[in-house]
């Protein structure tokens, strides 16, 4: 999937009040199920109910930052600046591999941002270097979208403010 198809996509996925009915339908199904728990005294409802509020939690940290990044994509300002990719893989209890996609953004060739990215959809970003359209968006204290000639990136959490490096 090239760039264009990808900020295509986002918009279409985080613009409108779609994910706040995904969220808010998450969190009516694990109220549901902690009602049909206490009105069955099954406790297996529970437990769903339990994985479905990992959810819900999951749902309801990244949401905003798709939102974010699907207005900034249609209505932010851009600036030039270069991003570094470094890529955490770790394997959990039951031995699948995972990757996570941290960024290093750099402006005017100073850092400037550090932060976790949401797993890029449509393509597979190396460890390096790149050249990168920062996006932001007015009211939005960080970028909320990285452009690189491969791909699309944006925070998967909150992003923090790097360190000021020595001159």
């Amino acid at each position: 999937m090239n760039v264009d198809e990808q900020i295509e996509e986002l918009i279409q996925t985080g613009y409108g009040e779609t994910l706040n009915h995904v969220r808010r339908g998450a969190i009516a199904i694990t109220c549901g199920l902690v009602l049909a728990g206490a009105f069955t005294g099954n406790f297996v409802f529970y437990g769903i109910a339990a994985a479905a509020a990992l959810i819900c939690v999951a749902l309801w940290k990244i949401t905003p930052h798709i939102h974010n990044a699907a207005r900034g994509l249609k209505d932010g300002m851009r600036q030039e600046g270069s991003v570094e990719i470094s890529i955490l893989q770790w394997t959990d209890a039951e031995s699948n591999r995972h990757e996570t996609y941290r960024g290093l953004v750099l402006i005017d060739q100073r850092p400037a941002w550090q932060m976790e990215f949401a797993s890029p959809g449509g393509w597979q970003p190396a460890e390096g270097t790149y050249p990168a359209q920062i996006v932001f968006l007015i009211g939005v204290d960080w970028p909320v979208a990285i452009l690189t000639a491969e791909g699309l990136l944006y925070p998967a959490a909150r992003p923090k403010r790097a360190p000021a490096s020595p001159q």
